[in-house]
């Protein structure tokens, strides 16, 4: 446990906030970078992804490839949902962001390289039956073939 000069605490090494953590405690676990946040908070999806931090999420890959962010994010999210959403997502939708954020996460960790790591997202691969690891983010057993190709990626298993 690691203790932060603000009074915080955090699982050491990882810079995650604890469970007892004010931001835990509070329901906010938006502090910090988003994308981390969604990571290491486990029930960040139960609480709702506020929109903007979703936001921030498709306009960094659709900057980096070159696509309208509105057009890549209804690829996951239609329309009409995001639409009907207030500020907070709803947990369809919120799952899905944060199963992107969770992949996008690991891929940068394992690629050191946030272009190499979107670039994969957006590419047919062929473990995945030539299917984009993006476009199977929408559903728990897309995003959980694509976790387990980055487990593989990461850690060497044959893919």
């Amino acid at each position: 446990m690691e203790h932060g000069a603000d009074g915080s605490t955090s699982r050491a090494g990882t810079g995650a906030p604890d469970r007892a953590s004010p931001e835990r405690q509070s329901g906010q676990p938006w502090t910090g970078r988003p994308l981390e946040a969604l990571v290491h908070a486990p029930n960040a999806a139960a609480l709702g992804v506020p929109k903007p931090v979703a936001t921030q999420i498709f306009r960094k890959l659709a900057g980096a490839a070159g696509l309208a962010p509105g057009k890549l994010r209804a690829q996951l999210i239609p329309d009409s949902t995001w639409k009907r959403a207030g500020k907070i997502l709803g947990p369809s939708a919120s799952q899905t962001v944060s199963r992107l954020a969770s992949a996008l996460f690991v891929a940068e960790r394992i690629w050191q390289s946030e272009a190499d790591a979107i670039r994969f997202l957006l590419r047919p691969h062929v473990e995945l039956g030539q299917a984009s690891p993006y476009s199977l983010l929408n559903t728990e057993s897309g995003g959980r073939a694509v976790e387990n190709l980055l487990a593989a990626l990461e850690y060497g298993y044959p893919v």
